[in-house]
């Protein structure tokens, strides 16, 4: 019967909060932490055999099976921790302890023992005990043959978090969906649990290291130690340079203890300051990837491919690398770079707004527009595409996903499509994309009514702080792939929050009467009769909506 109540119904109960059920049985798990309350039905099981051993006929035997049950809870105890108290677990096993040598000894102390019967106990342990030196043997040698022909991480991302977070997830998604890469990606959100094996995975279980070069991961100790493990391991290493990267100079590699004072804590791990500044005039001479121009799927993609070259044939980018850009496409003519985007997306519902600006912001759009995609793909017209600059939304549109990121509010196309989506009165969902975001207050709009008139926002004052505050009418949902625990569960659970707000149906369409269009979108979108007609309505009106 406790057994049922702590393994079947506690977990149930609990799920619905049934307090009554909780107290009446709180006897049987009261003592233990929160999560061990399977320990009770262990606790009981050890007393039901220590009862039963007596029993059995045999001294030797008896004796045996004692030890066994006793050096079994040791073990359960150790690993589980299940006291509520931490030193009630310490004296646990202590005692355990005590009573399973005071029956060793007193062992040898037996006069009627059956000689045949403990030859054979001892012959079948030792038996054992071999077997399993040598399984555990075999299976180390298998590792390590396996590791030589094909290490268990075919890339390893290395990267500064709040740099290319984002990015790096990004990277790791279009990477594991192409056939050519077979292993997995590290990314240390999702495959570091242990920070002292850091520095082994790159060594020893990676095949390819991945340096995403940010503006300051050359001032990262945990970052240059991952780079100089890897060179130190001769790990086939390239650089994706994104636009803020700079090779490092000599000085900084003079000074880079001045720079850097905390790199002397790599010396733990074998890693000399020396070694650093020999890896950073390394860092010169590696293969790089240099991306030029905004972010977006194509770009991505063909990183994807070059890193896949270099995997299949190293060295096949050369010294010098490849400079990969989206050149070709912005120089199409805008009116044929429209219809091509029009014939693609027309009949999409959901388009996402994002500070095409901000690459880590654009990564996260893309992230999230890859791991939303198969929610939705079977509810029709509700897959997300993510809005480019100088865009407004497809007329179809109605659902607008702003991702909120840093300073995104002062981009004028941001203010412009916000205060046009909001004359079409289509709803809004925000999401919330950095850590270090933070939802306007009175202060900020203040400064929208004070400043936006001198600058070049596209929106009177009244009408972008209207439909700002609009905007977070919705209570805002969190996805940060570049936050400290963004791992690939967390980023799941914030996608399908996500999609259930999308199908939900449930959001509120942002208002604004007074609005009249202004470019060749919005005119379009007016002859469509997706715009609202003006109002008489006033400044005076607008900015009590302020």
């Amino acid at each position: 019967m406790a057994s049922y109540v702590v393994i079947v119904e506690l977990p149930k109960r609990m799920q619905n909060a049934d307090v009554a059920f909780l107290c009446t049985w709180s006897f049987l798990y009261y003592r233990y932490r929160p999560g061990a309350a399977v320990f009770s039905v262990i606790l009981l099981l050890r007393n039901v055999a220590l009862v039963i051993v007596p029993i059995i006929p045999g001294g030797a035997v008896k004796v045996l099976l004692i030890i066994l049950v006793l050096c079994v809870s040791i073990l359960v105890t150790s690993f589980m921790l299940p006291w509520r108290i931490l030193e009630c677990n310490y004296m646990e096993a202590f005692l355990l302890a005590g009573m399973a040598v005071l029956i060793s000894m007193g062992s040898l102390f037996m006069e009627d023992v059956d000689v045949d019967s403990v030859m054979q106990l001892c012959l079948a342990l030792f038996i054992a005990i071999i077997l399993l030196i040598l399984g555990v043997f075999l299976r180390g040698f298998t590792k390590y043959l396996r590791a030589k022909h094909r290490k268990p991480f075919q890339y390893f991302l290395c990267h500064q978090k709040s740099g290319a977070g984002a990015f790096a997830r990004l990277l790791k998604c279009e990477l594991t969906r192409m056939n050519a890469v077979k292993g997995k990606v590290f990314v240390d959100c999702d495959d570091l649990q242990d920070l002292t094996k850091l520095f082994g995975y790159v060594g020893i279980d990676t095949e390819h290291l991945i340096i995403l070069g940010t503006k300051d991961i050359l001032t990262r100790k945990w970052c240059m130690g991952e780079v100089t493990t890897g060179r130190l391991h001769k790990v086939k290493t390239v650089v994706v340079a994104l636009p803020d990267y700079e090779p490092p100079s000599e000085t900084l590699v003079q000074e880079y203890q001045v720079h850097v004072p905390d790199v002397m804590e790599l010396a733990a791990h074998g890693i000399s300051l020396a070694a650093v500044q020999e890896t950073l005039r390394w860092m010169r001479e590696l293969p790089t990837i240099e991306l030029l121009g905004t972010l977006d799927s194509k770009l991505i993609r063909a990183v994807c491919k070059e890193l896949v070259v270099m995997h299949v044939s190293p060295g096949s980018m050369g010294k010098n690398g490849v400079q990969l850009s989206n050149e070709a496409e912005d120089e199409l003519h805008e009116e044929t770079r429209m219809v091509n985007r029009k014939a693609q997306y027309n009949g999409s519902k959901v388009a996402i707004l994002v500070d095409y600006k901000n690459m880590e912001a654009v990564a996260t759009a893309l992230v999230l527009q890859l791991m939303v995609t198969p929610l939705l793909i079977s509810s029709g017209g509700m897959v997300p595409y993510i809005m480019t600059a100088n865009e407004e939304a497809m007329p179809t549109v109605q659902i607008i996903v702003v991702l909120c990121s840093q300073g995104c509010f002062a981009n004028p196309d941001i203010a412009r499509v916000l205060v046009s989506s909001a004359a079409r009165s289509l709803t809004v969902l925000p999401i919330i994309a950095e850590d270090g975001f933070r939802i306007p207050t009175k202060d900020f709009y203040d400064e929208v009514l004070v400043t936006a008139g001198t600058t070049s926002m596209p929106a009177k004052p009244s009408h972008l702080a209207a439909v700002i505050k609009q905007v977070f009418q919705e209570i805002a949902v969190g996805f940060n792939p570049q936050g400290n625990s963004a791992s690939v569960q967390d980023l799941e659970v914030g996608a399908k929050t996500i999609a259930f707000r999308l199908l939900g149906g449930k959001l509120r369409p942002m208002c604004l009467e007074d609005y009249q269009p202004t470019s060749p979108e919005e005119l379009e979108a007016d002859s469509l009769g997706l715009l609202p007609p003006a109002s008489k309505s006033t400044d005076a009106d607008a900015q009590m909506i302020g």
